[in-house]
């Protein structure tokens, strides 16, 4: 078995003479202009030969890109979960989709078999082995789930697979969470530093609990090269490495971890191409990649007209979740601003009733609002009217929350902001019934004992860090 790392989460695994590219993603920018690759994957090992199949793990567009997709061979079959709705999608490409059930193993050649499993919120993994080798890509499917799905899923595959020679797993902060949102008194590197060691030590208990000979972490190759993220890269990237902090805690393994750049290859266990991961530097990246930075902050002007469309979607949906949104127990005051526009959108709850109208961006005044959201129009109006619209803010990083004041982190406020700003067909279930007093007390504790405390990734209040 030969595999060779072309970029973010593509791998190109040759066995038992047949190719399998995974995940490619290496032609322009995904999720709109938000995200890039870097290091620039390394494709040459793809352009040498013939492409057998194209395993593709999920839906989000740093894993099924469509540009790059429409730039591979059409004669190679892309393998999908059957439980997952992607194949019509792939089918309008031009190729052949094979939809393999769930944990059923499916022939590549005489001696290679597959598993594409399916784990945690739509998303899958991919198992190859010939006999001899065995080759496990996690992609995203593990390193951000709970803790309780990545114990089943580590023991399933001891199970299937008792010696695994290769785990590529990933590790990589896939949400517009925490970075997305400025907060007074916030310390936004080291809050982007902190999130990215949870997940770093996520990626060493999966490497350790699987036990390959060979642990790489990979699905992270992303910068954000728009002005009001741009600060992001250098704590996301340099604070540690996974590889780092698996050496730390683990320094008797057997286990071989390596810090895999693009263009790194490995031959039955001895590694042909030596590329480590470098540093990412803000000076570096600014200069190398000058013309994407452009195009990242290049916004088209707003007028009026397309401002009072994208409000009348809005309207459309504060119409559609009215009881969900005025059971909300507190009253507020939000702002959407677009890129480029001279005009803004103001919505307001007072008890029960919550309204919205348009506002010339010169009457504004800030603190008049609790959280002003920044976007891109053309972005909300994806979110509004298509079913995965909502990705391109929401796990892209296609939008800014700006809390006015840091008391309103309690109330999570940008919570009720995001149901409005997502197409909803239907108003959402009625919220749970807080626990309070020693219910909650008890509930907490429980948490706490059963190691889930932590679990509540996206407790703004928790995981963010503030200066002294």
């Amino acid at each position: 078995m030969k595999i060779h790392f072309v970029g973010h989460a593509s791998i190109l695994v040759e066995v038992d003479g047949v190719r399998i590219l995974s995940d490619p993603w290496w032609r322009g920018p995904c999720f709109g202009a938000q995200w890039w690759t870097y290091p620039v994957p390394d494709i040459g090992a793809v352009g040498d030969g013939r492409l057998d199949y194209i395993y593709i793990s999920h839906g989000h567009h740093d894993h099924l890109h469509h540009g790059t997709l429409k730039t591979l061979p059409h004669g190679a079959k892309v393998l999908v979960s059957r439980n997952l709705d992607l194949a019509d999608s792939i089918r309008e490409l031009g190729f052949e989709v094979i939809g393999v059930g769930d944990g059923e193993e499916y022939a590549l050649s005489r001696n290679a078999r597959c598993r594409i499993i399916g784990t945690h919120s739509a998303d899958t993994l991919m198992a190859i082995s010939d006999g001899r080798e065995t080759c496990i890509n996690l992609n995203d499917a593990l390193h951000s789930a709970p803790a309780e799905v990545q114990d089943r899923f580590i023991a399933l595959l001891k199970q299937l697979y008792p010696s695994i020679d290769y785990v590529f797993c990933g590790y990589g902060v896939a949400s517009h969470f925490p970075n997305c949102y400025e907060i007074p008194g916030k310390d936004r590197e080291r809050t982007a530093a902190m999130r990215q060691a949870y997940f770093n030590r996520q990626w060493v208990k999966i490497i350790q609990g699987l036990g390959p000979r060979f642990g790489f972490p990979f699905a992270a190759d992303v910068v954000f090269l728009e002005d009001d993220l741009f600060w992001a890269n250098e704590p996301i990237h340099n604070s540690e490495r996974p590889t780092q902090v698996f050496t730390e805690m683990h320094p008797e393994s057997a286990t071989q971890v390596l810090d895999i750049a693009p263009g790194f290859s490995i031959l039955e266990g001895k590694v042909e191409v030596m590329k480590l991961r470098e540093r990412i530097r803000a000076t570096e990246l600014a200069r190398t990649e000058r013309e994407s930075i452009d195009r990242a902050n290049r916004y088209g002007n707003v007028n009026e007209a397309a401002v009072a469309d994208v409000a009348n979607l809005l309207r459309a949906s504060i119409e559609t979740c009215g009881p969900y949104l005025s059971a909300f127990e507190v009253d507020y005051r939000f702002l959407v601003r677009f890129r480029n526009g001279a005009h803004a959108i103001v919505i307001e709850k007072h008890g029960a009733e919550v309204s919205l109208s348009v506002t010339a961006e010169n009457r504004i005044e800030k603190s008049y609002f609790d959280v002003i959201y920044t976007t891109r129009l053309a972005y909300l109006k994806l979110s509004l009217t298509t079913p995965y619209g909502h990705e391109i803010l929401f796990v892209g990083s296609g939008g800014i929350f700006e809390y006015t004041r840091r008391v309103a982190l309690k109330r999570r406020l940008h919570g009720e902001l995001m149901v409005l700003l997502k197409k909803q067909d239907a108003c959402p279930p009625p919220r749970k019934q807080k626990s309070t007093g020693l219910v909650f007390k008890i509930k907490r504790v429980a948490k706490k004992l059963l190691g889930r405390d932590l679990w509540d990734l996206y407790d703004l209040e928790r995981w963010t860090v503030f200066h002294s």
